[in-house]
């Protein structure tokens, strides 16, 4: 009997930390069916655990100024990718005040938000992504 509980009890708890880690790592919060591709430079740049996260200031058609923010996988994946023949991600890759281009799933919610499919800096160099 005690047996018994204690394996439902483990079986249990592994179900209940399946579900949180799919939940985690699920795209719900952004919309797979659209594309956005906003341009604009950098005002912030975390490479952190456990999505790299970069934000823009990108001039609306009024003329305003709107704060959007992309978010990429982890810094270790990041890291051991290879942009052009040499180049892997880093905290430095990008810095403030630099024109980028970014691309992919819009928030669900409207939210100035992407999950970001392409990144590509101002000389035309793709650094995350491709068609």
């Amino acid at each position: 009997m005690f047996r018994l509980t204690f394996n439902t009890a483990i079986l249990a708890s592994l179900l209940c930390f399946s579900i949180q880690a799919t939940a985690h790592h699920g795209g719900a919060a952004y919309d797979g069916s659209l594309s956005k591709t906003v341009t604009g430079k950098v005002s912030k740049f975390h490479f952190i655990n456990p999505h790299v996260l970069i934000y823009i200031e990108v001039e609306d058609e009024s003329g305003g100024v709107v704060e959007w923010s992309g978010e990429l996988t982890s810094p270790n994946r990041l890291a051991r990718m290879e942009r052009g023949s040499t180049t892997s991600w880093s905290k430095d890759i990008l810095q403030t005040g630099d024109e980028i281009t970014l691309s992919g799933n819009p928030a669900r919610s409207g939210a100035p938000s992407l999950r970001l499919r392409k990144v590509i800096d101002s000389n035309g160099v793709v650094l995350v992504g491709g068609d």
